[in-house]
């Protein structure tokens, strides 16, 4: 895979829309991209904050979407205006976004071009641009890079010319941030597609959008395609106008909400647009017996789910019917499972499958799904409890099938060895923990299961008691095939646990486990703070 890194915009005459890549903390050396400017007059606090002297002259600031300073959405855009400024007299390299308040002590050092250790640590990654306007004023557009923490206060200064306003973020009541799923972190090859996801479905639009500064214009649409995704946004734009050469450069940001000019739905998550990567073309997989193709992937149909494995490649697969409207962004090789479909029913799906460079492969699947069956996953493990070890370590097994799971002749197997599990039945929606025959369900140590869990006592946990430092652990059926696994990695600290993030999340993909407060016997609770 061959990527083009971005590099900081060279010293060569600045285009119109100069960009500030405020990406690094700048301690001790000057900004690498000033212009030869002479330097600003130094001016007292009130005249850095723009309310002295002149109230004409001052600079004066504008938020995008529009709003009061105390109560700036964390997504924005923040305009000021230079009277009298001409674009030869204003460097957007020494425009920054700072958390928390500043004086003038802090301004000089952006004039100077000096951070200290402690200033540079508050700069916020932003990019900044010219604007003037058909009056002839000019204008300067700094846009941070990630949504600003609701409630905190920030400044927005520059240097040249010298000036800073403060705003504060509100805490409550702003449209929500649709994260944006596509193109891939690190690996975009587009300026001109890009798709935004939240949870609730949202209205069906057509806005005109554009990325800035100088970037494609387009619009904004329902949908990661159309028909699929409600729950998403999608910018389509023209190409973009900049050379091969400069376009390796740009990072340019799409509109702060979804819908200028209407009341405000949602906002837009502010990553930048950047050419990280060249074009990643999927090969198409060689899928095995009990698989069909499905475009570059293949599907394995079972009862209520669909198993498919992605094609090693970068891809947004949208997929819609039976129910179904999901839309997901996959690292390359990565399997997922389609659920819930009905059992024992044909169903048609339509699915779209996009590349990194914004190109859409349409595909349907037609299939016949299975009769209703059970599905035991190892859902939760913890090999290093506070309590007594072997004795107090568990794997926690779940049945997220329909129906009843008999467990005669099922082993769990670790790096060293298998274990038989006891020959008892798990019924749909119920766990089992898998314990030692030491095991105390009450130790005052580590969390206690529910008094209803089903204990799976064995002689041996493992060859000799679980890993402390993570190892993979393998679920095999009673004729030796391999139903669930849980993988070495994220590794625990004491008293913590690995834990599957649901029960549907497939067992190759690198997110699907997350360390967690045990929680054996139960749902597995993703939102619990872990100190």
């Amino acid at each position: 895979m061959t990527h083009r890194r971005l590099t900081r915009p060279s010293c060569t005459p600045c285009a119109r829309y100069a960009l500030a890549l405020a990406l690094a903390p700048l301690v001790g050396c000057p900004l690498s991209c000033a212009p030869e400017l002479a330097v600003p007059p130094r001016l007292d606090e009130d005249e850095v904050t723009g309310t002295a002297g002149d109230t004409d002259a001052a600079p004066e600031l504008q938020i995008e979407p529009a709003a009061p300073p105390d109560a700036a959405p964390p997504v924005l855009r923040l305009r000021v205006r230079l009277p009298g400024a001409s674009a030869a007299s204003v460097d957007p390299a020494r425009a920054l976004i700072i958390r928390g308040k500043i004086g003038a002590a802090h301004v000089r050092q952006i004039e100077q071009g000096e951070l200290s250790k402690a200033l540079s640590e508050r700069v916020v990654p932003s990019i900044a641009w010219l604007n003037d306007t058909p009056s002839g004023d000019l204008w300067l557009t700094v846009a941070p890079l990630a949504p600003l923490a609701p409630g905190e206060t920030y400044a927005v200064a520059s240097g040249s010319p010298s000036f800073s306003h403060h705003i504060q973020i509100a805490a409550e009541g702003s449209p929500p941030v649709l994260p944006r799923l596509w193109p891939p972190l690190d690996a975009g090859a587009s300026l001109t597609f890009g798709v935004w996801c939240g949870d609730a479905p949202l209205p069906e639009r057509v806005a005109p959008a554009q990325l800035a500064p100088g970037g494609p214009a387009g619009e904004l649409r329902r949908g990661a395609v159309d028909g699929i995704g409600a729950h998403c946004l999608r910018f389509e734009g023209e190409p973009a106008p900049a050379a091969p050469s400069q376009a390796d450069d740009l990072r340019l940001v799409g509109p702060p909400v979804a819908f200028a000019g209407e009341p405000a739905i949602v906002s837009l998550d502010p990553r930048p647009f950047a050419l990280e990567s060249d074009p990643l073309p999927a090969m198409a997989l060689t899928c095995a017996l009990d698989e069909v193709p499905l475009g570059p992937g293949c599907a394995r149909v079972a009862d209520d789910r669909i198993h498919v494995r992605s094609a090693d490649a970068p891809l947004l697969w949208a997929v819609a019917g039976a129910g179904l409207d999901e839309v997901l962004a996959l690292a390359p090789g990565e399997p997922f499972v389609l659920a819930p479909v009905p059992p024992l029913t044909p169903v048609e799906l339509a699915v779209a499958i996009i590349d990194n460079a914004g190109r859409v492969e349409r595909r349907t699947l037609s299939a016949m799904t299975r009769a209703p069956m059970p599905h035991v996953i190892i859902n939760e493990v913890l090999a290093n409890p506070v309590g007594a070890e072997p004795a107090q370590e568990w794997v926690e097994l779940y049945n997220d099938g329909e129906v009843t799971a008999e467990l005669t002749g099922y082993v769990l197997a670790d790096v060293g060895g298998e274990t038989e599990l006891p020959s008892i039945s798990l019924e749909a929606g119920a766990y089992a923990l898998v314990v030692n025959e030491g095991y105390v369900t009450e130790d005052e140590l580590d969390p206690p299961a529910p008094p209803e869990t089903m204990l799976l006592r064995v002689p041996k946990l493992g060859s000799h008691g679980l890993s402390n430092s993570g190892e993979p652990l393998k679920l095999k059926d009673g004729g030796g095939v391999v139903v669930s696994r849980s993988p070495a990695s994220p590794e625990p600290r004491a008293g913590m646990s690995l834990a599957r993030i649901g029960p549907r999340a497939p067992d190759g993909s690198a997110g699907s486990f997350v360390t967690l407060w045990p929680t054996p016997g139960c749902v597995n609770i993703m939102n619990r703070e872990i100190p």
